[in-house]
């Protein structure tokens, strides 16, 4: 750092507010010369040697409970990862991934932080609330700075938690909303069987949105089955066929599951949307491309990673943000499914 900081004529702190992610302490002109310095000299971070000394690794974690075995598959996950990874990367930090089953000891889920192995973590909880508040509070007494994903009641049980979500409530009223105006009053629910705070917002706005309108919830016509890929659907789907008064719309927890009812209903000669209307969540980057276009709500992803980061790094820097709950805008896509 001493000659980095004599090849930028600037002193060795800034030097190392650079080299720790301390950007905000530095002027663009001083950032320029210390990265010109550095690619000069191919100077590289010893991070070992740097934890040692202060007791950091320059690691964030992604911690996942889910017994999944794809669960990096699913696109909101790789979404949320993205944007840790990114906002990590620009500020001189690494990513570890972490994930657990639900049926294994907690122990095992906190082991990187019991470890040393990370300075703070992002964290996405599956199952119960009564498991994930459990999980929530054993964060809460590590002393490690976390962010939870999507969660509102399970947070309370944690009081040091940053929480970053987006609005579920807001987008599935808006698609609610806009299939009643188009006509329908039978609206079904389809999505995974495994709790997940995401679609425990869906649905409590699905079932809210309805009475709003005037129209009683059937649960007859709400299922929770299988997984979360399009292969979960066709059991969902048949089941609704078979109802005395099948619905009119069809309202899937995620657009994995609309691309999965669609498939369903053509296989069985059944159009979208003239016969029935289907709906997703998420507006992952193949929905705009399927035939028809999927309407969906956008949810932001990969700016609620890149939030989460921020706020961990920000907070490992002394500079604990005053908002910890950040709740962010999702949106209405309104193309040809509905």
């Amino acid at each position: 750092m001493v000659d980095v900081a004599a090849a930028a004529d600037v002193s060795v702190q800034s030097v190392s507010n650079f080299a720790n992610g301390r950007w905000a302490r530095l002027s663009v002109a001083t950032r320029a010369r210390i990265e010109e310095a550095i690619a000069q000299l191919n100077y590289q971070v010893n991070n070992s040697a740097r934890g040692l000394r202060s007791t950091r690794t320059q690691t964030l974690g992604f911690f996942v409970l889910d017994d999944s075995h794809r669960f990096v598959a699913d696109p909101l996950t790789a979404l949320y990862l993205a944007g840790i990874a990114d906002t990590a990367r620009e500020r001189g930090y690494s990513v570890l991934v972490h994930t657990t089953a639900h049926t294994k000891d907690h122990a095992e889920f906190l082991r990187p932080i019991s470890e040393g192995r990370v300075d703070a973590a992002c964290v996405l909880l599956t199952g119960t609330q009564a498991l994930r508040k459990q999980v929530a509070r054993l964060l809460d007494e590590s002393h490690t700075e976390f962010v939870l994903f999507d969660e509102i009641a399970v947070a309370k049980a944690a009081g040091r938690a940053f929480v970053v979500r987006s609005d579920q409530a807001g987008g599935t009223a808006a698609l609610v909303d806009h299939l009643v105006n188009n006509g329908h009053r039978r609206i079904a629910f389809i999505a995974a069987k495994t709790p997940w705070a995401v679609i425990e917002q869906r649905f409590d706005a699905y079932k809210r949105s309805l009475r709003r309108h005037g129209i009683d919830v059937d649960l007859d016509i709400t299922h929770f089955e299988a997984g979360w890929e399009p292969t979960g659907a066709e059991p969902m789907i048949q089941a609704l066929l078979a109802h005395d008064s099948p619905p009119t719309a069809v309202i899937c927890g995620s657009d994995l599951l609309a691309i999965g009812a669609i498939h369903a209903l053509r296989q069985r000669g059944i159009e979208v949307p003239t016969q029935i209307a289907v709906c997703g969540f998420d507006d992952f980057d193949v929905s705009e491309h399927m035939n028809p276009q999927l309407t969906t709500v956008a949810v932001p992803a990969w700016q609620m990673g890149a939030t989460a980061a921020g706020l961990l790094i920000d907070a490992l820097n002394d500079k604990r943000p005053t908002r910890t709950d950040v709740c962010l805008p999702t949106t209405l896509r309104r193309r040809e499914s509905a």
